[in-house]
């Protein structure tokens, strides 16, 4: 043990940073003396982590660096970066000012990490947890990366019952949205993160966002081709996301499309403030295309909840008003059922590939807009339908649907359906031609149990020959094995 390592085992450490200084003077180029003089500095950076010593703390990592101590050393240099570890942590429970945070990832910004290791992780973590503080946290995180946290730093996390993102998924998508988000983001940077998006989509399945930020960043570089297929991607596995319509439309080019895209962005579930923005590219657009109806319905509905919001209008907006085109359209119109029916369009677009299946649609919930539909015994569901009032009971209808399982079963996801001359399965729809009769059970037309009280009312009897027209309901609903509903009833005198 060297007497400088013996005066800091003694607690003298400022007696061994001056002895050290002096030997490292004498003999500036032998590799033990900047050794002895890097574990002082080491315990010199840990009494002053602090941000009401941050300039001592400069000065010592400054007096570290300047050693260029080789890599190859790696004990050093690790221990140096726990230390500034400690430093990020205690100016972001301080709050300290953005420069002291520049000031410190630029004097860290060359350094190398090691891949895969608890000093890794605890880096990267916090310069994660500074980012509220300061802008310069993004070049420390890029450099790094997000492949080199250890890999179970990607599963995700339940804390009672509740899921909440892991490290990994935090990092990604932090970097993701700063560098999306740039007016002018560096290309190089853009590169990067498709590098690490591309890493990260590979290895963790459970990572949901991938190809929407791939999508964000091929816009950013203005690649969109490569842009168009990877928000395709995307919505394929997520056609519920505002955003994911809305970045459609900003990446399409063709104004048709893009107002289609726009259009099933607003009557997507979310909250009204989240639809703001999308509204109010369309209002503009339903303006050059003289769909002044539509726009003055949007327009009041923005209006609406500006107000709702506590936000203020703009003088420019609430002008909109006294324009000749909003008081001339007077004819009342829901936004809701104008953007559902002109975004079916490109709504089949996304899902072109997709395979479709036949089925009926055996109710309109009118009170929750809902419209049910069933294909076979095991696959059923129900779509929103704006109240389109072409759609009835009865109608056949092409259906591409999305298979999704959780903790409460399994269900099924219309993601676009236009009505279809294709009857669906026997097993689920019949038409039958036969006596009314009775059972011990009840009474049938075939194989068709049916209700006699609406026999009787359009003026059927036992033994009359009928046409019936029946849907077999999702036997999930009922505690039956199977119960019809019959949607017609008529006989060939009233044909």
């Amino acid at each position: 043990m060297s007497v400088i390592d013996e005066l800091r085992r003694e607690g003298d450490i400022f007696q061994a940073y001056e002895m050290a200084k002096v030997r490292l003077k004498a003999k500036p180029d032998q590799s033990l003396v900047k050794h002895d003089l890097a574990r002082v500095l080491t315990d010199l950076l840990q009494k002053n982590c602090y941000l009401v010593q941050s300039e001592s703390f400069f000065n010592y990592l400054n007096e570290f660096y300047a050693l260029n101590i080789p890599d190859r050393h790696s004990v050093i240099h690790e221990n140096i970066m726990w230390q500034v570890g400690k430093f990020i942590k205690e100016l972001t429970r301080s709050e300290a000012p953005s420069e002291v945070f520049d000031q410190l990832y630029n004097l860290i910004n060359h350094v190398n990490l090691p891949a895969g290791t608890s000093l890794f992780t605890f880096i990267v973590s916090s310069v994660l947890e500074s980012k509220e503080f300061n802008d310069s946290y993004i070049k420390i995180l890029i450099k790094n990366r997000v492949r080199h946290l250890p890999a179970n730093h990607f599963e995700a996390i339940n804390e009672g019952g509740e899921k909440k993102p892991s490290l990994g998924e935090l990092l990604l998508l932090t970097i993701a949205k700063n560098l999306t988000n740039q007016k002018e983001a560096n290309s190089s940077d853009i590169h990067v993160l498709l590098e690490e998006l591309d890493y990260v989509g590979e290895h963790y399945t459970n990572i949901p966002y991938i190809d929407y930020y791939k999508a964000k960043s091929y816009l950013t570089l203005k690649d969109f081709k490569s842009a168009e297929k990877a928000i395709l991607s995307y919505l394929k596995k997520r056609s519920k996301e505002h955003l994911a319509w809305e970045l459609l439309s900003d990446i399409i080019d063709d104004q048709d499309r893009k107002i289609q895209a726009l259009c099933k962005t607003v009557i997507c579930h979310s909250n009204p403030g989240q639809l703001l923005r999308s509204q109010t590219k369309l209002f503009y657009l339903l303006i050059k295309e003289k769909e002044f109806v539509v726009a003055k319905s949007l327009h009041q509905s923005i209006t609406n909840t500006h107000r709702e919001l506590g936000k203020k209008s703009s003088e420019e907006w609430l002008s909109f008003t006294n324009e000749p085109w909003f008081k001339n359209a007077k004819r009342d119109l829901s936004f809701f059922t104008y953007c559902y029916r002109r975004s079916k369009e490109i709504v089949a677009y996304v899902f072109e590939d997709w395979k479709a299946q036949n089925g009926i649609i055996y109710g309109l919930n009118l009170a929750k807009d809902l419209a049910e539909f069933v294909v076979a015994d095991d696959i059923h569901g129900a779509f929103k339908f704006f109240g389109d009032k072409n759609l009835k009971v009865g109608d056949f209808v092409s259906l591409k649907l999305q298979r999704v399982a959780n903790h409460e079963g399994v269900r099924y996801k219309a993601l676009h359906f236009e009505k279809s001359d294709k009857r669906p399965k026997r097993t689920i729809y019949k038409v039958v031609e036969d006596h009314i009769r009775e059972d011990s059970d009840g009474h049938y037309v075939g194989s068709v149990p049916i209700n006699f009280s609406f026999a009787e009312s359009k003026g059927y009897n036992l033994g009359d020959v009928v046409r019936v027209k029946a849907v077999k309901l999702p036997s999930s609903k009922f505690r039956e094995n199977s119960k019809w509903k019959v949607l017609s009833m008529f006989s060939k005198k009233s044909e």
